[in-house]
């Protein structure tokens, strides 16, 4: 080897530290920073028989991931390979009881407060409303918004939220919009109204790229849309693109060195996160008021806390959806400007479906649609002390905020404890890294044709994880599962930050070898992955600025098949959170008028 090599092992000498605490995990972890050719030959070592065996074995030894291992042999739990929930016969009879009385016109019709704020997103309601009024049409609406897709990517910095864009076939499927409103006959609540959604979720007329280069190719165009697409174009929403990511969503910075990094519409210069990065930024920047994401371990939650907007990942398989990337940790979900658009488009696009045999066990969808109400003395929230370790002093001054205006309303509040956090951290890492690499393996002899920071990733579940491991962390998953339902035994809403550190700013760097930098990776992803590999429904809410403008947010989280209960007080906390402008936007409505 050569002096590079020496210096890119040297720095992995002192890889990782052990944390003494339960509450450990990844954010404990130490590495150094790496971009351009030290990323691409650390990518290149791991791929050396010899040398790149012994730097895994190394990261494994110095991380102790044996702890997953040692977990597994003392919990005797069976190892759960799909975060599937049976509900109990007492919460299908409620959920039958209120499913009754709700209908997607309800919500719809749902009275949202009016805010005296200064700045408010356009909602879908605000489109739907032009349109029935005859104000403005589809065509005008969708016309303006593919200008801006194309005036965003022709900034001096592109913001490159969108890497597709069928701008024919969009303004023709305004055209028929455009015609049902004329005759009073709209195809369902979202017609006309634009959205986009993440380039590793199939649309009819589409490569999906998977944010690589050439996969698109490989994949070729699909012939028709996966469900939860399908359902929001029989509702009549018009896609007006497919939005950028952070590549194979291996990744949680949004970083994309073929297509280019989608950029903070707050401020450009900082990360998106991802790895749902370029629907975050759409939404952000006004383009749209809807956009689809996808969530193998915090890829909807983390991108819509950093630019300001409301992400969802649902319970795993309410909305059905065969994942092909992360089969047991990947859930479809939506990225909106608000609460109640989020919810909406979470009604539509879930439900049982026969072609998905998992989702037939979900009891029936229902939101309550009853006024928000000040009195939260029906509430329990939980909350867990120790995990605000190591997070940025503005983010934990905003979430106590949160937590006390909460109690002062009425909610109790109780501390929680999470037994193992960092062997269960562990197990998703493990989970999702094995599940990708099965994935790409077919495309293994182009592994170079990944970015390197991909590679790495690959490389190490390829080379470095046993079967034994992988069904040690499907055990571990089980302990953790009923860990969690253990804690909602006690609570009802689990609360956390979205994520423990601010948007990371993007340094020059980055931009054409990407960036493996684990402190940032574990500090966006903290509490993201319980989620994932547990199943358990989440929802991220803005929550203010940091003092450089930067958003916060906040996360909630509840038992199995309890979205209903996390947007009930998501609506509570948006009503008294407004949102402030970001830097780029673009104001589509006030455009038209």
């Amino acid at each position: 080897m050569g002096r590079e090599d020496d210096n890119v092992l040297a720095s992995y000498e002192t890889l990782f530290s052990k944390y003494p605490g339960d509450t450990m995990d990844l954010q404990d972890l130490r590495a150094p920073r790496l971009t351009g050719n030290g990323l691409k030959l650390f990518a290149k070592l791991l791929r050396a028989p010899v040398v790149g065996q012994s730097i895994l074995n190394k990261i494994k030894r110095d991380n102790r991931m044996i702890q997953v291992r040692e977990l597994a042999a003392t919990v005797h739990t069976m190892p759960l390979y799909y975060p599937l929930s049976t509900p109990s016969t007492e919460l299908y009879e409620l959920h039958a009881t209120r499913a009754q009385n709700f209908t997607i016109a309800n919500l719809v019709a749902y009275n949202v407060p009016e805010t005296s704020a200064p700045f408010r997103h356009w909602t879908i309601r605000d489109y739907v409303r032009r349109y029935e009024s005859g104000e403005i049409t589809p065509v005008h609406v969708i016309t303006t918004v593919i200008k801006a897709i194309e005036e965003s990517n022709a900034r001096d910095i592109p913001l490159r939220a969108f890497i597709q864009c069928h701008a024919q076939a969009a303004l023709t499927e305004a055209r028929e919009s455009t015609e049902r409103y004329a005759a009073k006959a709209p195809l369902g609540p979202l017609d006309g109204v634009p959205i986009a959604i993440k380039d590793e979720i199939e649309v009819r007329g589409y490569e999906t790229t998977f944010g690589t280069s050439f996969l698109g190719s490989v994949n070729g165009v699909e012939s028709e849309d996966c469900l939860p697409v399908a359902r929001l174009r029989g509702a009549g929403a018009i896609i007006v693109g497919k939005t950028n990511m952070h590549e194979f969503g291996a990744g949680c910075f949004g970083i994309n060195i073929h297509h280019g990094t989608a950029r903070n519409p707050y401020n450009q210069q900082y990360m998106t996160g991802g790895s749902s990065s370029g629907s975050a930024a759409a939404v952000a920047a006004g383009i749209v008021p809807l956009a689809i994401g996808c969530d193998g371990g915090g890829s909807i939650r983390i991108p819509s806390g950093l630019c300001g907007v409301v992400g969802l990942k649902a319970t795993f398989m309410r909305i059905p959806y065969n994942s092909n990337g992360c089969p047991s940790l990947s859930n479809v979900g939506p990225i909106a400007v608000t609460v109640q658009d989020a919810a909406l488009a979470y009604a539509i696009m879930s439900g049982s479906d026969p072609e998905h045999a998992m989702s037939m066990v979900q009891p029936k969808v229902y939101l309550s649609t009853e006024p928000i109400l000040n009195d939260l003395s029906h509430l329990r929230i939980g909350i867990f002390p120790e995990y605000l370790n190591g997070v940025d002093q503005e983010i934990i001054t905003a979430y106590n905020t949160q937590v006390s205006y909460l109690q002062s309303h009425g909610a109790s509040i109780t501390n929680v404890k999470i037994p193992n956090l960092q062997a269960i951290h562990y197990a998703h890492n493990m989970t999702i890294l094995t599940e990708m690499a099965q994935c790409t393996d077919v495309h293994y002899r182009r592994i170079t044709e990944f970015s390197a920071d991909v590679q790495i990733n690959l490389e190490l579940a390829r080379s470095s994880l046993s079967a034994v491991e992988f069904l040690a962390a499907q055990r571990v998953r089980s302990y953790a599962l009923k860990i969690m339902r253990d804690m909602f035994d006690t609570i009802d809403i689990f609360i956390t930050p979205t994520t423990a550190i601010l948007a990371p700013y993007l340094q020059d760097d980055v931009f054409k070898a990407g960036l493996s930098q684990f402190e940032l990776t574990a500090g966006l992803m903290k509490y993201m992955i319980l989620g994932n590999l547990v199943g358990i429904p989440g929802i991220t809410v803005p929550i203010g600025l940091s003092k450089d403008g930067l958003p916060i947010s906040i996360q909630l989280q509840a038992a199995h098949w309890n979205e209903d209960t996390l947007f009930q007080l998501a609506r509570v906390i948006e009503a008294q959170c407004p949102v402030a402008k970001p830097a780029i936007y673009y104001s589509i409505l006030d455009s038209l008028a």
